[in-house]
Protein backbone atom coordinates (compact mmCIF):
# COMPACT_ATOMS: atom_id res chain seq x y z
CA UNK A 1 0.00 0.00 0.00
CA UNK A 2 2.85 2.80 0.98
CA UNK A 3 4.28 1.96 -2.71
CA UNK A 4 1.35 2.51 -4.42
CA UNK A 5 0.49 5.65 -2.64
CA UNK A 6 4.43 6.92 -3.44
CA UNK A 7 4.27 5.86 -7.10
CA UNK A 8 0.96 7.87 -7.74
CA UNK A 9 2.02 11.10 -6.00
CA UNK A 10 5.56 10.56 -7.80
CA UNK A 11 3.14 10.34 -11.03
CA UNK A 12 1.24 13.52 -10.40
CA UNK A 13 4.05 15.89 -8.93
CA UNK A 14 5.32 15.06 -13.11
CA UNK A 15 1.81 15.95 -14.81
CA UNK A 16 2.00 12.48 -16.30
CA UNK A 17 -1.33 10.90 -16.79
CA UNK A 18 -3.73 13.37 -14.77
CA UNK A 19 -6.22 11.46 -12.60
CA UNK A 20 -10.04 12.36 -13.62
CA UNK A 21 -12.19 12.25 -10.48
CA UNK A 22 -13.51 9.07 -11.62
CA UNK A 23 -9.88 7.44 -11.22
CA UNK A 24 -9.37 7.44 -7.75
CA UNK A 25 -7.12 5.08 -6.14
CA UNK A 26 -8.94 2.20 -4.19
CA UNK A 27 -8.05 2.08 -0.58
CA UNK A 28 -8.80 -1.23 1.16
CA UNK A 29 -11.28 -1.26 3.91
CA UNK A 30 -10.57 -1.78 7.61
CA UNK A 31 -11.82 -5.36 8.43
CA UNK A 32 -14.38 -4.35 10.84
CA UNK A 33 -13.60 -7.62 12.94
CA UNK A 34 -9.66 -6.82 13.63
CA UNK A 35 -8.99 -5.45 17.21
CA UNK A 36 -6.66 -2.84 17.45
CA UNK A 37 -3.33 -3.59 18.62
CA UNK A 38 -3.08 -1.76 22.02
CA UNK A 39 0.50 -1.21 23.01
CA UNK A 40 2.61 -3.46 25.38
CA UNK A 41 2.77 -1.92 28.63
CA UNK A 42 6.47 -1.28 30.30
CA UNK A 43 6.60 -3.44 33.55
CA UNK A 44 6.54 -0.22 35.82
CA UNK A 45 3.04 0.90 33.94
CA UNK A 46 1.93 -2.80 34.68
CA UNK A 47 2.79 -2.81 38.35
CA UNK A 48 1.29 1.10 39.04
CA UNK A 49 -1.20 -0.43 37.59
CA UNK A 50 -1.52 -3.87 39.39
CA UNK A 51 -0.87 -1.82 42.88
CA UNK A 52 -2.87 0.74 42.57
CA UNK A 53 -5.69 -1.12 42.33
CA UNK A 54 -4.60 -3.57 45.48
CA UNK A 55 -4.28 -0.05 47.82
CA UNK A 56 -7.67 1.33 46.67
CA UNK A 57 -9.34 -2.29 47.69
CA UNK A 58 -8.23 -1.12 51.10
CA UNK A 59 -9.97 1.39 51.12
CA UNK A 60 -13.21 1.59 53.69
CA UNK A 61 -16.06 3.36 53.29
CA UNK A 62 -15.23 6.63 55.44
CA UNK A 63 -11.93 6.79 54.05
CA UNK A 64 -9.63 4.29 56.00
CA UNK A 65 -6.92 2.29 54.58
CA UNK A 66 -6.32 -1.22 56.38
CA UNK A 67 -2.72 -2.54 55.87
CA UNK A 68 -3.91 -5.49 54.09
CA UNK A 69 -6.93 -6.87 52.71
CA UNK A 70 -7.13 -9.55 55.41
CA UNK A 71 -10.13 -9.28 57.37
CA UNK A 72 -9.29 -7.29 61.37
CA UNK A 73 -6.57 -5.30 59.53
CA UNK A 74 -5.27 -2.86 61.41
CA UNK A 75 -5.35 0.38 60.44
CA UNK A 76 -1.83 2.29 60.27
CA UNK A 77 -1.67 5.84 59.37
CA UNK A 78 2.28 5.71 58.37
CA UNK A 79 1.30 2.93 56.34
CA UNK A 80 -1.84 4.80 54.29
CA UNK A 81 0.14 7.94 54.19
CA UNK A 82 3.11 6.02 52.33
CA UNK A 83 0.29 4.60 50.42
CA UNK A 84 -1.49 7.79 49.29
CA UNK A 85 1.56 8.97 48.44
CA UNK A 86 1.71 6.63 45.80
CA UNK A 87 -1.71 6.99 44.81
CA UNK A 88 -0.79 10.34 43.65
CA UNK A 89 1.67 9.46 41.29
CA UNK A 90 -1.41 8.48 39.11
CA UNK A 91 -3.08 11.63 40.14
CA UNK A 92 -6.96 10.95 38.17
CA UNK A 93 -10.01 12.55 40.15
CA UNK A 94 -10.76 9.29 41.35
CA UNK A 95 -6.88 8.75 43.14
CA UNK A 96 -6.69 12.10 44.23
CA UNK A 97 -10.65 11.69 46.02
CA UNK A 98 -9.55 8.50 47.53
CA UNK A 99 -6.17 10.78 49.24
CA UNK A 100 -8.59 13.37 50.45
CA UNK A 101 -11.05 10.56 51.89
CA UNK A 102 -8.07 9.38 53.52
CA UNK A 103 -6.72 12.99 54.78
CA UNK A 104 -10.00 14.58 56.26
CA UNK A 105 -9.96 10.47 58.34
CA UNK A 106 -6.97 11.45 59.36
CA UNK A 107 -7.11 14.78 60.52
CA UNK A 108 -10.53 13.90 62.61
CA UNK A 109 -8.65 11.45 64.53
CA UNK A 110 -6.44 13.81 65.56
CA UNK A 111 -5.22 13.80 69.52
CA UNK A 112 -6.00 15.97 72.15
CA UNK A 113 -3.73 16.17 75.18
CA UNK A 114 -4.56 13.34 76.95
CA UNK A 115 -4.99 9.11 76.47
CA UNK A 116 -8.65 8.49 76.41
CA UNK A 117 -7.54 5.08 76.81
CA UNK A 118 -4.98 5.08 79.42
CA UNK A 119 -5.52 8.88 81.12
CA UNK A 120 -2.22 9.65 80.20
CA UNK A 121 -0.23 13.04 78.93
CA UNK A 122 -0.37 12.96 74.94
CA UNK A 123 1.12 14.94 72.25
CA UNK A 124 -1.90 17.06 70.46
CA UNK A 125 -2.19 16.16 66.95
CA UNK A 126 -0.15 12.99 67.27
CA UNK A 127 -2.45 9.76 65.86
CA UNK A 128 -3.46 6.26 66.81
CA UNK A 129 -3.49 2.98 65.12
CA UNK A 130 -6.97 1.19 64.81
CA UNK A 131 -8.38 -2.08 63.93
CA UNK A 132 -10.44 -3.20 62.13
CA UNK A 133 -14.21 -3.00 60.80
CA UNK A 134 -15.04 -1.45 64.05
CA UNK A 135 -11.91 0.92 64.02
CA UNK A 136 -11.28 0.36 67.80
CA UNK A 137 -8.09 1.61 69.26
CA UNK A 138 -5.67 0.51 71.94
CA UNK A 139 -4.27 4.60 72.21
CA UNK A 140 -1.18 3.45 70.86
CA UNK A 141 0.87 4.17 68.14
CA UNK A 142 4.28 3.18 66.31
CA UNK A 143 5.58 6.67 66.87
CA UNK A 144 4.78 10.54 66.42
CA UNK A 145 6.98 11.67 64.83
CA UNK A 146 6.73 9.51 61.80
CA UNK A 147 3.57 9.69 61.43
CA UNK A 148 3.00 13.55 61.07
CA UNK A 149 5.71 13.71 59.20
CA UNK A 150 4.73 11.17 56.12
CA UNK A 151 1.44 13.19 56.56
CA UNK A 152 2.97 16.75 56.02
CA UNK A 153 4.92 15.25 53.04
CA UNK A 154 1.81 13.67 51.38
CA UNK A 155 -0.01 17.01 52.29
CA UNK A 156 2.78 18.55 50.23
CA UNK A 157 1.99 16.17 47.37
CA UNK A 158 -1.02 17.07 46.87
CA UNK A 159 -0.53 20.91 46.63
CA UNK A 160 2.27 20.18 44.20
CA UNK A 161 0.25 17.70 41.94
CA UNK A 162 -3.49 19.31 42.36
CA UNK A 163 -2.77 22.74 42.48
CA UNK A 164 -6.21 23.45 42.74
CA UNK A 165 -6.23 21.72 46.17
CA UNK A 166 -4.26 23.98 48.06
CA UNK A 167 -7.52 25.87 48.50
CA UNK A 168 -8.60 22.50 49.82
CA UNK A 169 -6.13 22.00 52.29
CA UNK A 170 -6.07 25.99 53.34
CA UNK A 171 -9.60 24.99 54.72
CA UNK A 172 -7.95 22.50 56.85
CA UNK A 173 -5.26 25.21 57.69
CA UNK A 174 -5.60 24.71 61.99
CA UNK A 175 -5.18 20.80 61.73
CA UNK A 176 -2.17 20.79 59.20
CA UNK A 177 -0.58 23.10 61.98
CA UNK A 178 -1.61 20.74 64.84
CA UNK A 179 0.26 18.16 62.88
CA UNK A 180 3.19 20.29 62.58
CA UNK A 181 3.14 21.33 66.18
CA UNK A 182 3.32 17.54 67.40
CA UNK A 183 5.90 17.00 64.66
CA UNK A 184 7.87 20.10 66.33
CA UNK A 185 7.01 18.75 69.91
CA UNK A 186 8.95 15.85 68.75
CA UNK A 187 12.24 17.54 68.13
CA UNK A 188 14.97 17.70 71.60
CA UNK A 189 15.80 21.53 71.40
CA UNK A 190 16.03 23.71 74.31
CA UNK A 191 11.90 23.97 73.82
CA UNK A 192 11.28 20.57 74.63
CA UNK A 193 12.09 18.29 77.11
CA UNK A 194 11.91 15.04 75.49
CA UNK A 195 12.05 11.07 77.58
CA UNK A 196 15.92 10.43 78.12
CA UNK A 197 15.04 6.81 78.96
CA UNK A 198 16.49 5.52 75.50
CA UNK A 199 17.91 8.85 74.14
CA UNK A 200 19.70 11.62 75.40
CA UNK A 201 17.90 14.78 76.28
CA UNK A 202 20.76 17.21 74.47
CA UNK A 203 19.11 19.67 72.05
CA UNK A 204 20.52 18.07 69.13
CA UNK A 205 17.63 18.44 66.77
CA UNK A 206 16.63 14.87 66.29
CA UNK A 207 12.93 13.58 67.06
CA UNK A 208 12.48 11.27 69.20
CA UNK A 209 10.04 8.69 67.91
CA UNK A 210 7.28 9.72 70.51
CA UNK A 211 7.34 10.62 74.76
CA UNK A 212 6.26 6.43 75.29
CA UNK A 213 9.37 5.41 74.20
CA UNK A 214 11.77 8.46 73.57
CA UNK A 215 14.15 6.87 70.99
CA UNK A 216 15.82 8.81 68.31
CA UNK A 217 16.17 6.25 65.20
CA UNK A 218 17.99 7.03 62.33
CA UNK A 219 14.66 5.81 60.01
CA UNK A 220 12.68 8.32 61.44
CA UNK A 221 14.77 11.17 61.33
CA UNK A 222 15.05 10.97 57.41
CA UNK A 223 11.14 10.85 57.16
CA UNK A 224 11.22 14.02 59.78
CA UNK A 225 13.51 15.35 57.55
CA UNK A 226 11.74 15.54 54.60
CA UNK A 227 8.37 16.04 56.88
CA UNK A 228 10.38 19.44 57.45
CA UNK A 229 11.12 20.50 54.46
CA UNK A 230 7.24 19.71 53.35
CA UNK A 231 6.11 22.22 56.50
CA UNK A 232 8.17 24.62 54.95
CA UNK A 233 6.32 24.35 51.84
CA UNK A 234 3.14 24.35 53.18
CA UNK A 235 4.14 27.45 55.07
CA UNK A 236 4.80 29.36 51.95
CA UNK A 237 1.63 27.75 49.67
CA UNK A 238 -0.94 26.86 51.85
CA UNK A 239 -0.70 27.81 55.27
CA UNK A 240 -1.11 31.74 56.13
CA UNK A 241 1.17 31.40 59.21
CA UNK A 242 4.16 32.48 57.57
CA UNK A 243 5.96 30.23 60.03
CA UNK A 244 8.31 28.65 57.13
CA UNK A 245 11.60 30.66 58.57
CA UNK A 246 10.84 28.59 61.64
CA UNK A 247 10.56 25.43 60.30
CA UNK A 248 13.88 26.19 58.22
CA UNK A 249 15.75 26.51 61.89
CA UNK A 250 14.15 23.36 63.16
CA UNK A 251 15.29 21.29 59.56
CA UNK A 252 18.64 22.63 59.79
CA UNK A 253 18.82 21.61 63.07
CA UNK A 254 17.58 18.51 62.72
CA UNK A 255 19.92 18.04 59.17
CA UNK A 256 22.69 18.79 61.65
CA UNK A 257 22.13 16.57 63.95
CA UNK A 258 21.75 13.26 61.91
CA UNK A 259 25.06 14.07 60.80
CA UNK A 260 26.84 14.86 64.12
CA UNK A 261 25.14 12.32 66.31
CA UNK A 262 23.90 9.66 64.03
CA UNK A 263 26.90 9.37 61.73
CA UNK A 264 30.05 7.64 62.23
CA UNK A 265 32.53 7.74 59.30
CA UNK A 266 31.99 4.19 57.66
CA UNK A 267 28.01 3.81 58.51
CA UNK A 268 25.00 5.64 60.56
CA UNK A 269 23.80 4.25 63.90
CA UNK A 270 20.05 3.37 63.77
CA UNK A 271 19.88 5.58 66.52
CA UNK A 272 21.21 7.98 68.76
CA UNK A 273 22.39 6.36 72.21
CA UNK A 274 23.97 8.97 73.81
CA UNK A 275 27.38 8.04 73.12
CA UNK A 276 28.62 10.95 71.12
CA UNK A 277 30.83 8.93 68.13
CA UNK A 278 30.35 5.53 69.16
CA UNK A 279 29.28 3.14 66.15
CA UNK A 280 26.53 0.59 67.32
CA UNK A 281 25.37 -0.56 64.34
CA UNK A 282 26.31 -3.62 62.35
CA UNK A 283 25.82 -4.82 58.86
CA UNK A 284 25.21 -7.95 60.08
CA UNK A 285 22.01 -7.06 61.43
CA UNK A 286 19.27 -6.59 58.76
CA UNK A 287 16.76 -4.39 60.55
CA UNK A 288 17.27 -2.18 62.11
CA UNK A 289 20.85 -1.30 61.66
CA UNK A 290 21.39 -2.52 57.86
CA UNK A 291 18.23 -1.14 56.37
CA UNK A 292 18.62 2.30 58.30
CA UNK A 293 21.80 3.10 55.80
CA UNK A 294 19.72 3.72 52.95
CA UNK A 295 17.08 6.34 54.28
CA UNK A 296 19.13 9.07 54.66
CA UNK A 297 19.61 9.06 50.55
CA UNK A 298 16.45 8.10 49.82
CA UNK A 299 14.47 10.90 51.80
CA UNK A 300 17.12 13.74 50.27
CA UNK A 301 19.24 14.13 53.87
CA UNK A 302 22.27 13.61 52.27
CA UNK A 303 22.38 13.48 48.28
CA UNK A 304 21.46 10.14 46.95
CA UNK A 305 23.88 10.40 44.01
CA UNK A 306 26.67 10.85 46.44
CA UNK A 307 30.09 8.75 47.23
CA UNK A 308 28.85 8.07 50.91
CA UNK A 309 25.12 6.92 49.64
CA UNK A 310 26.67 5.31 46.87
CA UNK A 311 28.75 3.37 49.34
CA UNK A 312 25.95 2.74 51.85
CA UNK A 313 23.86 1.04 49.12
CA UNK A 314 26.68 -0.76 47.69
CA UNK A 315 27.76 -2.38 50.87
CA UNK A 316 24.39 -3.07 51.53
CA UNK A 317 23.78 -4.94 48.24
CA UNK A 318 27.33 -6.95 49.25
CA UNK A 319 26.19 -7.94 52.83
CA UNK A 320 22.32 -8.89 51.17
CA UNK A 321 22.89 -9.74 47.56
CA UNK A 322 19.71 -11.23 46.42
CA UNK A 323 17.15 -8.81 47.86
CA UNK A 324 16.13 -8.30 44.16
CA UNK A 325 15.65 -11.92 43.53
CA UNK A 326 12.73 -11.95 46.61
CA UNK A 327 14.52 -13.19 49.02
CA UNK A 328 13.61 -12.01 52.36
CA UNK A 329 16.59 -11.42 54.86
CA UNK A 330 13.85 -9.89 58.04
CA UNK A 331 13.55 -12.67 60.45
CA UNK A 332 9.42 -11.61 60.62
CA UNK A 333 9.58 -12.35 57.36
CA UNK A 334 8.80 -8.69 56.31
CA UNK A 335 9.57 -8.21 52.60
CA UNK A 336 11.11 -4.68 52.87
CA UNK A 337 10.16 -3.35 49.19
CA UNK A 338 11.44 0.12 50.43
CA UNK A 339 14.78 -1.22 49.53
CA UNK A 340 13.78 -1.30 45.61
CA UNK A 341 12.32 2.23 46.08
CA UNK A 342 16.22 3.29 47.40
CA UNK A 343 17.56 1.36 44.42
CA UNK A 344 15.88 3.38 42.46
CA UNK A 345 16.50 6.31 43.84
CA UNK A 346 19.94 5.23 43.04
CA UNK A 347 18.99 4.67 39.30
CA UNK A 348 20.02 0.91 39.54
CA UNK A 349 17.50 -0.21 36.95
CA UNK A 350 18.82 -3.79 36.70
CA UNK A 351 18.07 -4.55 40.44
CA UNK A 352 15.04 -3.11 40.44
CA UNK A 353 13.68 -4.93 37.32
CA UNK A 354 14.86 -8.11 38.47
CA UNK A 355 12.15 -7.21 42.35
CA UNK A 356 9.44 -5.87 40.06
CA UNK A 357 9.16 -8.64 38.28
CA UNK A 358 9.50 -10.99 41.07
CA UNK A 359 6.36 -9.19 42.50
CA UNK A 360 4.68 -9.54 39.17
CA UNK A 361 5.00 -13.30 38.91
CA UNK A 362 2.97 -13.12 42.09
CA UNK A 363 0.32 -10.39 40.63
CA UNK A 364 -0.25 -12.16 37.35
CA UNK A 365 -1.10 -15.53 39.43
CA UNK A 366 -3.73 -12.97 41.09
CA UNK A 367 -2.18 -13.11 44.66
CA UNK A 368 0.32 -11.19 46.25
CA UNK A 369 3.94 -12.18 48.32
CA UNK A 370 3.68 -12.70 51.71
CA UNK A 371 2.97 -10.32 54.40
CA UNK A 372 2.35 -8.03 51.50
CA UNK A 373 1.17 -4.37 52.97
CA UNK A 374 -0.32 -1.71 51.60
CA UNK A 375 3.05 0.53 52.54
CA UNK A 376 4.78 -2.35 50.43
CA UNK A 377 2.44 -2.15 47.46
CA UNK A 378 3.49 1.69 47.83
CA UNK A 379 7.35 1.54 47.68
CA UNK A 380 7.07 -0.21 43.64
CA UNK A 381 4.61 2.23 42.65
CA UNK A 382 6.94 4.71 43.81
CA UNK A 383 10.24 3.10 42.64
CA UNK A 384 8.28 2.39 39.07
CA UNK A 385 7.68 5.78 38.99
CA UNK A 386 10.80 7.04 39.78
CA UNK A 387 12.46 4.84 37.10
CA UNK A 388 9.83 6.08 34.10
CA UNK A 389 11.33 9.71 35.35
CA UNK A 390 14.68 9.51 35.82
CA UNK A 391 15.62 12.01 33.43
CA UNK A 392 19.45 13.03 34.00
CA UNK A 393 19.74 10.88 36.97
CA UNK A 394 23.49 8.78 36.02
CA UNK A 395 22.55 4.84 35.86
CA UNK A 396 23.91 3.16 39.23
CA UNK A 397 28.03 2.14 39.48
CA UNK A 398 28.49 0.43 42.32
CA UNK A 399 31.77 1.45 44.36
CA UNK A 400 34.30 -0.61 45.26
CA UNK A 401 33.76 -2.30 48.72
CA UNK A 402 36.87 -2.05 50.92
CA UNK A 403 36.50 -3.83 53.94
CA UNK A 404 37.27 -1.82 57.39
CA UNK A 405 40.86 -3.00 57.77
CA UNK A 406 40.54 -5.00 60.94
CA UNK A 407 43.08 -7.51 60.19
CA UNK A 408 45.73 -4.86 60.58
CA UNK A 409 44.63 -4.04 64.44
CA UNK A 410 47.28 -5.53 66.47
CA UNK A 411 45.19 -5.88 69.87
CA UNK A 412 41.50 -8.10 67.81
CA UNK A 413 41.40 -10.61 70.17
CA UNK A 414 44.54 -10.44 72.17
CA UNK A 415 44.64 -10.86 75.73
CA UNK A 416 43.51 -7.91 77.86
CA UNK A 417 43.46 -7.55 81.60
CA UNK A 418 42.17 -4.66 83.44
CA UNK A 419 42.17 -3.05 87.44
CA UNK A 420 38.44 -4.93 87.41
CA UNK A 421 34.90 -4.19 86.45
CA UNK A 422 31.82 -5.89 85.51
CA UNK A 423 32.60 -8.06 82.72
CA UNK A 424 35.22 -9.58 80.37
CA UNK A 425 37.69 -7.15 79.18
CA UNK A 426 38.42 -8.74 75.75
CA UNK A 427 34.89 -7.59 74.74
CA UNK A 428 36.44 -4.32 74.32
CA UNK A 429 38.89 -6.07 71.53
CA UNK A 430 36.70 -8.69 70.34
CA UNK A 431 36.20 -6.50 66.69
CA UNK A 432 32.31 -6.58 67.63
CA UNK A 433 31.28 -3.00 68.23
CA UNK A 434 28.14 -4.15 69.97
CA UNK A 435 29.75 -5.36 72.90
CA UNK A 436 32.48 -3.71 75.47
CA UNK A 437 34.15 -3.56 78.65
CA UNK A 438 33.17 -1.53 81.83
CA UNK A 439 35.93 -0.91 84.82
CA UNK A 440 34.85 -0.55 88.52
CA UNK A 441 32.82 2.54 89.35
CA UNK A 442 35.14 4.23 90.64
CA UNK A 443 38.58 6.57 88.90
CA UNK A 444 42.18 5.64 88.61
CA UNK A 445 41.75 2.18 87.16
CA UNK A 446 43.30 0.68 83.65
CA UNK A 447 43.06 -1.89 81.36
CA UNK A 448 45.87 -3.27 79.13
CA UNK A 449 46.35 -5.87 75.84
CA UNK A 450 49.29 -7.79 75.39
CA UNK A 451 49.92 -7.71 71.46
CA UNK A 452 51.88 -11.16 71.60
CA UNK A 453 55.03 -10.10 70.60
CA UNK A 454 56.89 -6.15 70.00
CA UNK A 455 55.33 -4.46 67.42
CA UNK A 456 56.47 -1.34 66.06
CA UNK A 457 53.17 0.71 66.25
CA UNK A 458 52.36 4.35 65.93
CA UNK A 459 48.27 4.69 66.60
CA UNK A 460 46.11 3.37 69.13
CA UNK A 461 42.27 4.27 68.21
CA UNK A 462 39.48 3.84 71.24
CA UNK A 463 35.61 3.73 70.56
CA UNK A 464 33.99 5.13 73.85
CA UNK A 465 30.83 4.03 75.22
CA UNK A 466 28.92 6.93 76.53
CA UNK A 467 30.80 6.26 79.79
CA UNK A 468 33.73 7.88 78.73
CA UNK A 469 37.37 9.33 80.73
CA UNK A 470 37.47 12.87 80.38
CA UNK A 471 41.21 12.48 81.48
CA UNK A 472 43.09 9.32 80.41
CA UNK A 473 46.81 8.24 78.96
CA UNK A 474 48.42 6.01 76.79
CA UNK A 475 51.26 3.84 77.66
CA UNK A 476 53.82 1.56 76.16
CA UNK A 477 56.17 -1.13 77.37
CA UNK A 478 58.28 -4.39 76.05
CA UNK A 479 58.41 -5.96 79.32
CA UNK A 480 54.93 -5.10 80.87
CA UNK A 481 57.08 -3.33 84.25
CA UNK A 482 58.68 -0.29 82.41
CA UNK A 483 55.88 1.84 80.43
CA UNK A 484 55.97 4.97 78.86
CA UNK A 485 53.55 7.23 78.10
CA UNK A 486 52.63 8.48 74.28
CA UNK A 487 49.76 10.48 75.03
CA UNK A 488 47.70 12.05 77.35
CA UNK A 489 44.80 14.80 77.69
CA UNK A 490 42.51 15.93 80.85
CA UNK A 491 40.03 17.31 78.17
CA UNK A 492 38.87 13.85 76.66
CA UNK A 493 35.08 14.15 74.74
CA UNK A 494 34.67 10.78 74.02
CA UNK A 495 33.75 9.48 70.60
CA UNK A 496 35.45 7.54 68.00
CA UNK A 497 39.30 8.87 68.58
CA UNK A 498 42.36 8.09 66.90
CA UNK A 499 45.46 8.80 68.53
CA UNK A 500 48.66 8.80 66.52
CA UNK A 501 52.14 9.21 67.70
CA UNK A 502 56.04 8.44 66.94
CA UNK A 503 56.38 4.69 65.74
CA UNK A 504 57.73 3.05 68.63
CA UNK A 505 58.41 -0.50 69.59
CA UNK A 506 55.96 -2.59 72.44
CA UNK A 507 54.02 -5.58 73.44
CA UNK A 508 51.95 -4.23 76.07
CA UNK A 509 49.25 -1.36 75.62
CA UNK A 510 47.77 0.05 78.79
CA UNK A 511 44.88 2.68 78.79
CA UNK A 512 45.25 4.55 82.21
CA UNK A 513 41.77 5.66 82.95
CA UNK A 514 41.97 8.66 85.43
CA UNK A 515 38.89 10.32 85.88
CA UNK A 516 35.47 9.56 84.45
CA UNK A 517 33.09 11.80 83.01
CA UNK A 518 30.41 11.12 85.64
CA UNK A 519 30.50 10.06 89.32
CA UNK A 520 27.67 7.33 88.58
CA UNK A 521 29.45 5.92 85.68
CA UNK A 522 32.27 3.74 85.11
CA UNK A 523 34.61 3.63 82.19
CA UNK A 524 33.77 1.92 79.15
CA UNK A 525 34.42 1.82 75.51
CA UNK A 526 33.57 -0.37 72.49
CA UNK A 527 36.77 -1.07 71.22
CA UNK A 528 40.75 -0.39 71.65
CA UNK A 529 42.45 -1.00 68.43
CA UNK A 530 46.66 -0.77 67.80
CA UNK A 531 48.05 -0.27 64.81
CA UNK A 532 51.57 -0.74 63.43
CA UNK A 533 53.27 2.79 61.38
Amino acid sequence: MKKRITAVLFISLLGIGACTEDKTIAVPKENPNTKPVEPVKSIYDTMIDYQIKYILSTQLADGAFTDTKNSGSRISPYFANIACRALLKVPTADNISAVKKWMVWYMNKLNGHINPVTGNPEIAGSIYDYYGSGQTTNGTYDSVDSYAATFLSLAKDLGVISPSDKTWLNGYSSKLILIGDALEKCIDNQANIVPSTFSPDDNDGLSVDSYVHGAKYLMDNAEVNEGLKSMIWLQSNVLAQNNAAHFQTLLDANTSGIESQLWRGTMYNWNDNGSSGATNSKWSVFYADATCQLYPGMFGVINPTSERANLLYSTFNSKYPDWYKGIVYDAGGYPWAVVCYAAAVINDKARVDVYLNHILSFNTAGSEKPNWYIAEAAFVILASDKMKNQGNTPIFVPTPITENPISNNLALNKKATSSGGGNTESLSNDGDLSTRWFSAVADNQWWKVDLGSVQNISKVSIKWEGAYATDYAIQLSVDDVNFTTVFSTKTGVGGDVNHSFTATDSRYVKLLLNKRIESIWAFSFWEFEVYKK
